[in-house]
């Protein structure tokens, strides 16, 4: 039963090349002497030693020199050498009973003893020593491996047993080896240098822990440290040295457990140097079977150093059973984590920490999640501290992660990765007001794209947001965002809020609250809509970057610099106020239109509203007002959904164009349709354009020229429509209006109207207050009851070909109308003067139609003319350089002066009249026998160099001069009513009645059934 090797006494088993082996055992095992089993090489070919026992005891004298020693009691208790322990007096060890015959003598119940010394003294000569127990090790005094040694302390866990470190082991470069059929707690320093350590357990935890935090527990070296079937591992106040390939925490489970729950536990100060990996995965177990677990991070501050790498990861993957119980997993740690309290992650730069969960993909039931973040949250230090849940699935949602935090800090060039990918129910959902301020850093918190066909929602946050500082992600790749509360980004701060940006999602980003950006925020995804009001601060930036709809259902205030951009759609306002700059871009579509249905006021800064989509409108339905600077609204159709204003002055302020400040408008379209009518009021400059190289049509063509709705520019310095080399058909009526109080006629509160275009069709009335310019580099055509009015100015009009079937007026200015082209028609033309041009072509009257110069010169020039109608004037001149025709039923009235009417041929149909009237004709000219000429109270004078005269001419002097033949038809009527009647012709046909008080014809030859009388 009692095997003793005594102090001095020396087994030997040595040889030349190779050591043999020596095994000394017994149930109880004193060793004080010298065991010996080298070789040539003690490190290579070195023995075998083995010392067993239930009871072992090796005094701090034994020698023992061989390549292994195995200790093998029940328990081993590795101590400091105390004073008795030099004598091997078995009564030491064994207390109980005495030596009498018969009398049984029982073993001391105190464990077993090895001296901390001896095993140190052991590995200096040793390779490896392999102390093995069946219940329990306890190391509780130092121990010194060396640089090449190898201890192995193994216990096979039996009644609930396990290993306890609690004094250090050190080396320099020496290895550890511990296995444990149960648990393992170390709570003083393993320092093995670059000297392997490897953990394994079967049934037990594995703890570093220094519960006061006193010790400082230090844990340094290479290898793997397994935990078994029970549960994970605890940390607390620990530091782990993971060198050269780095420290691995890993589980290795039987299935035969069926127990892949995890729980581990990090409490207090974590310390990181090197390469520290903590991995588990319970992947492998069926999902029933792995839902119980929980991580439980209560570390206050995690440091890891320079160029280290912290990783911990905990993979469950695996989908669970379609239709199972879903209040299964309610309550339930699901293998996932949980950061208690206030966590600061002081991370160096260059070094990072990370947290992976690989999710189970379980029913979600209230509250359920595979992370929780319950305290703030700090990162320091310039490295980057990551993130990741994956729920990879092709359909079945499951679980993310809550965030209960209010603070989330980082700090100093660090940076922090809130990531989420697969199907979760809710990637991150926000408890609490949050506010993230990165000053000098970065934080990405976002759902990202992975196998995730089943993803709902990506961010939800419950209430408000804050960011403040330094560069900030926020949001959803492939799923909604919903934040539910108020949005605050201040100053210095970049933002990103993103919302689903995948493919042709039509997820979305929805704002409940107020937006209210001080620094500078970009917005990104398919959809996103803010609720509340969205301001940006004077100093801000706002970079909108949407799909398909950008929506605001509050007002928009703009202080600072905004872009808005949708790629496939268009974006819906209420009310916008503009203070700095503003551009909006959309590609309206059938689906997302660009709608603004409250009031714009920009107060100074240029706006610019754009839609790009082809054939799509923006839907104004609001007043707008611009102080100063640039308006410029563009889409192919602007539609007009309400009676609105478009003005210059804001808040009340004087809208006309005597302010200080320059606003100019400019709406460019392909067709400006009116609900309602529009006023466009007090600006320097308002301009409506084609859109690029399109035609412009304003108003809608439903032919109600009655209930046409009108374009109004009010106080308007300067007035314009135009569409370079393309064409302006106005269906609406458009006017100018405002005072002209003053009594220069370029008065800047005089407005005029300037339409410029290649074609310009006129469908409805234009009334100018002041003048009107239209130039169309081709033709201008005008509707018959449609009115072109300058009330106080000129009417101007310019044109290659012209049909006006309307009526062209000015009540106290000219009418200029002037054709380049073949034809020029015009209808009813007044003006205080008016001219008629077409000089190389030919101008037509209408019957019915009146040209009438009200106070001045009626004059029609062309190369042919055709009149038709009246022409009237205190003076008139129609001339044609070619052919002139008036017919019957025509006038031509010179109201207190001369009517001079010339061409090469011409021939009257009807009235001339005039105080004087001239009628030339350098070829023939022919008076029709309804025409009438007639001169109250002065000479009319006909010279042709053929004439025939068949109708009446009635003046008080009448001049017939002709270098041809003069012909007279019997019904013709030439009367000189108190004066000279005088016939000069080569030829004189006389069939006609001509008298006078005096009567003088030269002619050669004269000849004719007429009359010619002298009263």
């Amino acid at each position: 039963k009692k095997t003793s090797l005594e102090k001095g006494s020396t087994i030997n088993v040595s040889g030349k090349e190779k050591g043999g082996r020596a095994i000394v055992w017994g149930d109880i095992a004193l060793i004080d002497g010298n065991i010996n089993a080298q070789g040539k090489d003690i490190a290579k070919t070195g023995g075998f030693v083995e010392t067993s026992g239930h009871y072992l005891s090796i005094d701090n004298n034994v020698i023992v020199k061989t390549k292994e020693w195995l200790l093998d009691p029940n328990d081993v208790s590795i101590e400091a050498p105390t004073a008795g322990r030099d004598n091997s007096n078995t009564d030491d060890e064994f207390i109980l009973g005495s030596d009498a015959k018969g009398v049984l003598r029982k073993n001391n119940p105190t464990k077993t003893k090895l001296t901390n010394t001896t095993i140190s003294e052991f590995l200096k000569n040793a390779n490896v020593v392999n102390i093995t127990a069946s219940n329990n090790i306890y190391v509780n005094s130092s121990i010194n491996i060396g640089s090449n040694g190898h201890l192995i302390l193994s216990s096979e866990g039996k009644n609930k047993g396990g290993v306890k470190i609690n004094e250090n082991i050190t080396s320099e470069g020496g290895s550890l080896t511990i296995n444990s059929g149960g648990w393992v707690d170390v709570h003083k320093n393993i320092t093995l240098g670059s000297g392997f350590l490897n953990i394994t357990t079967k049934a037990g935890d594995i703890a570093f822990e220094d519960k006061q935090g006193r010790s400082n527990l230090t844990i340094t070296g290479k290898g793997t440290i397994t935990s078994g079937n029970a549960k994970g591992f605890r940390f607390e106040n620990v530091s782990l040295n993971g060198v050269d390939t780095g420290l691995l925490f890993t589980t290795q489970r039987d299935i035969s457990t069926n127990n892949g729950n995890i729980t581990n536990h990090f409490n207090g100060t974590l310390n990181i140097t090197g390469k520290v990996n903590i991995s588990m995965d319970v992947s492998h177990f069926s999902w029933y079977r792995r839902y119980n677990g929980r991580t439980y991070w209560n570390v206050s501050t995690l440091n890891v150093s320079s160029g280290s790498n912290f990783s911990l990861s905990i993979n469950n993957n695996g989908v669970s059973v379609n239709g199972s119980d879903p209040n299964r997993v309610k309550g339930k740690g699901l293998n996932g984590i949980t950061f208690s309290g206030d966590n600061i992650f002081n991370i160096a730069t260059g070094s990072t920490a990370n947290f992976t969960i690989k999710t189970s993909v379980l029913p979600p039931v209230n509250n359920s999640n595979y992370a929780s973040f319950n305290g703030n949250i700090s990162v320091l230090g310039g490295g980057t501290v990551n993130f990741e849940l994956n729920a990879s699935s092709a359909g079945l949602p499951t679980s993310g992660a809550i965030i209960n935090s209010q603070n989330i800090n980082v700090l100093g060039g660090s940076n922090l990765n809130l990531l989420a990918a697969g199907s979760t129910d809710t990637a991150f959902l926000i408890k609490n007001d949050l506010t993230l301020n990165s000053t000098g850093g970065n934080i990405t918190l976002r759902q990202i794209e992975g196998i995730d066909s089943g993803v709902k929602k990506g961010v939800v946050a419950e209430k408000n947001i804050t960011f403040e500082g330094g560069n900030i992600t926020f949001g959803s790749q492939k799923a909604t965002t919903e934040i539910k509360g108020n949005v605050t980004i201040e100053q210095n701060t970049n933002v990103i809020l993103r919302g689903a940006y995948y493919g042709n999602s039509r997820k979305t980003l929805d704002i409940t609250g107020n937006v209210t950006n001080k620094g500078h925020l970009t917005t990104e995804g398919n959809i996103i809509n803010i609720n509340g009001n969205l301001t940006v601060g004077e100093s801000a930036t706002l970079k909108a970057i949407t799909n398909y709809t950008f929506n605001v259902s509050g007002s928009f205030d703009n202080n600072g610099d905004s872009n808005i951009s949708i790629a496939k759609g268009g974006v819906h306002f209420k009310d916008i106020n503009n203070t700095k700059n503003l551009n909006i871009t959309t590609n309206s579509s059938s689906t997302y239109s660009t709608v603004i249905e409250g009031n714009i006021t920009n107060k100074k800064g240029g706006l610019n509203i754009t839609n790009k989509g082809s054939d799509t409108e923006i839907q104004i339905g609001g007043n707008i007002s611009q102080k100063e600077g640039n308006l410029t609204i563009s889409s192919d159709k602007i539609n007009i959904t309400n009676q609105i204003t478009i003005k210059k002055g804001v808040n009340g302020e004087d809208s006309n164009s005597d302010t200080a400040s320059i606003a100019n408008l400019t709406i460019k379209t392909k067709e400006l349709k009116l609900t309602q009518d529009l006023n466009i009021s007090g600006f320097d400059k308002a301009e409506i354009v084609a859109k690029e190289n399109n035609n412009l049509i304003i108003g809608n063509n439903n032919g109600d020229n009655a209930n046409a709705k009108t374009v109004t520019f009010n106080n308007v310095k300067d007035s314009k429509i135009s569409a370079n080399d393309h064409n302006v058909t106005l269906n609406s009526k458009v006017e100018t209006s405002g005072s002209n109080g003053r009594a220069e006629s370029n008065s800047d509160n005089d407005t005029g109207l300037t339409i410029d275009a290649k074609n310009v069709t006129v469908n409805n009335n234009i009334t100018s207050h002041k003048t009107v310019n239209i130039t169309a580099s081709e033709k201008l055509t005008t509707k018959a009851d449609a009115t072109i009015n300058a009330t106080n100015g000129n009417v101007k009009v310019t044109t290659q070909t012209g049909d006006i079937k309307g009526q062209v007026k000015s009540t106290s200015g000219d009418v200029e109308i002037t054709a380049s082209g073949d034809t020029l028609k015009v209808s009813n033309i007044t003006g205080q003067n008016v001219t008629v041009t077409a000089a190389s072509g030919a101008v037509t009257t209408t019957e019915g139609s009146t040209i009438d110069a009200t106070t001045g010169e009626a004059n029609v020039t062309s190369a042919t003319g055709i009149i038709g109608g009246t022409i009237s004037g205190n003076t008139v001149s129609v001339s044609a350089t070619d052919s002139l025709t008036t017919q019957s039923g025509s006038k031509i009235e010179a109201k207190s002066g001369e009517a001079n009417i010339t061409s090469a041929t011409g021939t009257i149909g009807g009235t001339i009249s005039g105080n004087t009237v001239s009628v030339t004709a350098t070829d023939s000219l022919t008076t029709q026998a309804s025409s009438s000429i007639t001169s109250n109270n002065g000479q009319t004078t006909l010279t042709a160099k053929d004439s025939s005269i068949a109708g009446s001419i009635n003046a008080a002097n009448v001049t017939l001069n002709t270098t041809g033949t003069l012909t007279t038809v019997a019904s013709s009527n030439i009367k000189a009513t108190s004066g000279t009647l005088a016939i000069n012709a080569k030829d004189a046909k006389l069939n006609g009645a001509a008298s006078g008080n005096h009567t003088v014809v030269n002619a050669t030859n004269a000849s004719g059934s007429g009359s010619v009388t002298a009263k």
